[in-house]
Formats: C-alpha cells, sequence, structure tokens
C-alpha cells in the first residue's frame, strides 16, 4: 500500500506555541508518525515536524502556510505514491519563497518548478534525471522502472528540516511521534480545506 502523508517542518521556539496556533493538543499517546492521522516531533536544528495522513490535509494549505510563516521559516512536503505524487515548497514571511511539484502519472520526467529553489537543486535534478535515464536505458523490455524524479521534492525538503518519511534521520526518533488531536473551533487548522485533491 502507497503513502499518503503531509508534513511540515516549522523553525519555532517551541511546539507549544506552533500547536496553539494551529489549534491541536498532545494525546499522550506516541508512536510511529503514520500511526496518527495528526503528529508531531522535534528535529535537529530547532526545527518541529506534525505529519498528517493524505497528501491533501489542510496543514499544505496557502493559509495555514502564510499564517504559520509569518514568524519562522516553514517546509512543507506532501507525498502520494499511489500516483507518485511529491512535492516540497518553502514558505517565509508569510509567502511561498520557492516550491517543486513532481506528477509520475502525467510523465515519469514531469517536474515543475516556481520561486529561487535552494543552491543544491540543480546538482539533485541533474543526478536524478541522470539516475532515471540509466535505469530507463537498462531496464528490460515490459519491466516496471523507478521513478527517480519523485526524490527530488524529498530530498529538497529533507536537506532543510533534516526529515524524510521514509528514511532515518539522525535526531529523530520515527517510533516517538506524540499523537495530536484537532481542538474543535481552535486555531489555523479549523476553518482551512484540503489544498488539492485528485478528484
Amino acid at each position: 500500500m502507497g503513502v499518503s502523508l503531509a508534513w511540515i517542518g516549522v523553525k519555532a521556539s517551541a511546539a507549544d506555541d506552533l500547536y496553539a496556533q494551529l489549534g491541536v493538543s498532545e494525546t499522550g499517546a506516541s508512536g510511529e508518525f503514520y500511526g496518527f492521522k495528526l503528529a508531531g516531533s522535534k528535529a535537529p536544528g530547532g526545527w518541529h515536524l506534525v505529519t498528517a495522513r493524505r497528501c491533501d490535509h489542510p496543514i499544505q494549505s496557502a493559509p495555514v502556510l502564510s499564517a504559520l510563516s509569518a514568524g519562522a521559516g516553514i517546509v512543507a512536503c506532501a507525498i502520494e505514491e499511489h500516483v507518485m505524487y511529491s512535492s516540497a515548497a518553502y514558505w517565509r514571511e508569510g509567502r511561498e519563497i520557492w516550491s517543486v511539484q513532481h506528477e509520475g502519472d502525467r510523465d515519469v520526467l514531469h517536474i515543475k518548478v516556481t520561486g529561487m529553489t535552494p543552491e543544491n537543486f540543480e546538482d539533485l535534478r541533474a543526478r536524478k534525471f541522470a539516475e532515471q535515464a540509466e535505469d530507463d536505458r537498462t531496464r528490460a523490455k515490459g519491466e516496471y522502472g523507478v521513478d527517480y524524479i519523485f526524490d527530488i521534492p524529498l530530498e529538497l525538503a529533507r536537506t532543510i528540516a533534516g526529515f524524510r518519511h521514509d528514511l532515518d534521520t539522525p535526531g529523530i526518533d520515527h517510533d516517538g511521534f506524540r499523537e495530536l488531536r484537532q481542538q474543535a473551533g481552535a486555531g489555523l487548522l479549523s476553518s482551512a480545506r484540503p489544498w488539492w485533491k485528485f478528484w
């Protein structure tokens, strides 16, 4: 079964302040992030992570990211493995600085870039496109290939916030995420809508 996940990394001074803005609170349960609808954890470098099952979760909506980024840098990442969709974006001072999206069901080489991407983007793109070309060249006829372009947004997000959903990361306990519960009528998530859907 493919993963459908949205996550944000926020450079925040305290998790409590971030959770209050979002309108969520800890339930006391902890475990692997994908076991909860919403979960949070600290990450190295002063980042706080919030993960949400489903790539179209409102945590990725422009109003939420704009409000949260008014006082902090925000990395937003979405993954929908069922159709090989991935995206990463960076927000600061209430606006999106850059975004990178891949829609693998549209074209394995699809990549959409807006804004001023990080310095490592061009090297990362060149490396992944070379890996894709090599896979296409060496794959036997009819054999299912690997979508290397899918990794580009995930790697961009990881190089900033230090987190990738499918890799172990020093300083992040993937089994130590705290379950979060949305508080009715409170915070940014109370009025947010899913930012993107397949249908």
